[in-house]
């Protein structure tokens, strides 16, 4: 199966964004527990454990946010900003200049509502781009980050190689981001890939290292951080069963079929053999 293209995966979440929303917290990247324990609440509302995953989310935005080091008066790139939650708080926490590109059209949206919400819309903000062209001036950036993007690129050396070219000489990049910590087979990649409009996995967590060091970072930390990641995978099934009908209100019955089908299956192969790292690097003179 081949790589989907930039104008498929920003479709796809044009379609399949609301699903996210009801399933996966506030910030549409994966949670952080504290040593990948979970303290057990009984029976829990749907409410309940979204909000409990959003916690989880907000806690690995914080260490984020502590890793770029973002100062007041810098600008950072956000690449692949999703729905725009992180890339509001940093620019709320680090009074910096932020600007977050994603491929969807209904996240730049979104993005820019959360912005003006907050108040900070006039030096955070959101646009449409391809991260593997990036339609932006060449060192122009103090930082970036990105936050389970780099999933979705069919070339992932050229959108480092374009992070990169816009980050000024000691320019910092905290990319985090899914691995095959166990190889999957060919039927299980056609399935993540269909699933998520993902492009195949890095074979561990020193191919992300590797492919900035090749772009010419200097790479300062690689901190694996799978088990940490591993309870939003007890969460997200059991979301998914409590707002069934919310989702197939969303998706439409014949989706919701397939949904039904494959995404236990898919949450399964995530948990058991899907592995998470983080990488700070700086740009080498």
């Amino acid at each position: 199966m081949r790589d989907p293209s930039a104008l498929e995966v920003g479709e796809w979440y044009d379609r399949f964004g609301g699903l996210y929303g009801l399933t996966m917290g506030d910030s549409m990247h994966l949670g952080m527990w504290a040593e990948g324990v979970r303290t057990e609440t009984g029976v829990a509302t749907a409410e309940e454990m979204w909000e409990e995953l959003t916690r989880a989310q907000d806690s690995w935005t914080g260490a984020l946010i502590n890793m770029v080091g973002l100062l007041p008066g810098q600008r950072m790139l956000d690449v692949g900003c999703g729905t725009g939650r992180p890339t509001v708080r940093i620019g709320i926490e680090s009074g910096a200049s932020v600007l977050g590109v994603t491929v969807s059209a209904a996240q730049v949206e979104a993005g820019r509502d959360r912005a003006e919400k907050a108040g900070v819309a006039d030096r955070v903000t959101f646009e449409q781009a391809d991260a593997m062209a990036l339609p932006l001036e060449s060192g122009s950036f103090d930082a970036a980050w990105a936050i389970e993007s780099f999933a979705h690129f069919s070339d992932r050396p050229a959108a480092i190689r374009e992070v990169r070219r816009v980050l000024r000489p000691g320019g910092r990049i905290v990319l985090a981001d899914c691995y095959e910590a166990v190889p999957f087979t060919p039927e299980e990649v056609r399935l993540f890939q269909a699933a998520f409009a993902l492009s195949r996995l890095p074979a561990g967590p020193e191919d992300y290292s590797r492919m900035l060091g090749e772009a010419g970072f200097t790479i300062h930390r690689t901190r694996d951080m799978s088990r940490e990641f591993k309870p939003t995978y007890e969460l997200i099934p059991r979301l998914f069963a409590a707002r069934r009908t919310q989702i197939a209100e969303l998706v439409g019955t014949e989706a919701m079929a397939q949904l039904d089908s494959v995404y236990p299956r898919i949450l399964t192969l995530c948990r058991d053999k899907m592995g998470y790292t983080v990488v700070n690097a700086v740009k080498s003179p």
